[in-house]
């Protein structure tokens, strides 16, 4: 006679497999449901950009016209955390694929708006030309978190909405979980060394426990 193993609970499986500490992260459907919850084309374009993209929030909002590829689906964003800078002057960039249709809309955006090459694409009132501020971004992503029923849970373990990490972290770990070398999710976020990135490897291996957490074997 077999005897029946003890039942774990879910959350000792998740510690043990991926430790301490982990950031927190927005799935792909809470991100989905963020961004379908945005009033205006800008504010959508600009949830959807941080997701695709996995770029840092200000990153994202120095995004310009002249800044899309012209011949492929690629964001050239401004790198913060790069610290040599290139040949000529000018702010390190990297090279961030993203869907051709997110491009498109971005290109419409600017031609509808009247955008210069070189002009930021979101903007606000108060910003006069220049980016939106951090902060302004920050709490339109809450704003449409919020709107959209998404919390996650923060380290004092309390649930509160998302944020732009939030949505930097589950970007990479949509990218792992879908297959994406863990090299070139290392380029998308500009990390400059590969076992920074390896920690979303930890994130995914979580979400996997968790859906098998509950099946009876």
């Amino acid at each position: 006679m077999s005897r029946a193993l003890a039942p774990r609970p879910a959350a000792s499986l998740v510690a043990q497999a991926a430790g301490d500490r982990l950031p927190s992260y927005v799935a792909r459907d809470q991100a989905r449901a963020i961004i379908n919850a945005a009033a205006t084309t800008s504010h959508r374009l600009l949830l959807e950009a941080l997701w695709q993209s996995g770029g840092r929030v200000t990153e994202v909002l120095r995004l310009r016209p002249c800044d899309l590829d012209p011949h492929a689906p690629i964001l050239r964003l401004v790198n913060l955390k790069q610290r040599k800078r290139p040949r000529g002057g000018g702010l390190p960039r990297k090279v961030v694929v993203v869907s051709p249709d997110l491009v498109a809309q971005l290109r419409a955006l600017a031609r509808d708006t009247g955008l210069r090459p070189t002009g930021c694409f979101f903007r606000s009132r108060k910003s006069q030309g220049q980016p939106m501020s951090y902060g302004h971004a920050w709490r339109l992503i809450r704003q449409y978190s919020i709107a959209a029923g998404v919390s996650v849970t923060g380290s004092d373990g309390d649930p509160r909405p998302a944020n732009g990490r939030d949505f930097r972290h589950g970007a990479a770990v949509n990218q792992v979980r879908q297959g994406v070398p863990l090299g070139e999710v290392q380029q998308q976020l500009g990390h400059a060394r590969i076992d920074t990135t390896t920690i979303y490897t930890k994130l995914a291996t979580r979400e996997r426990l968790a859906v098998h957490a509950g099946v009876e074997w």
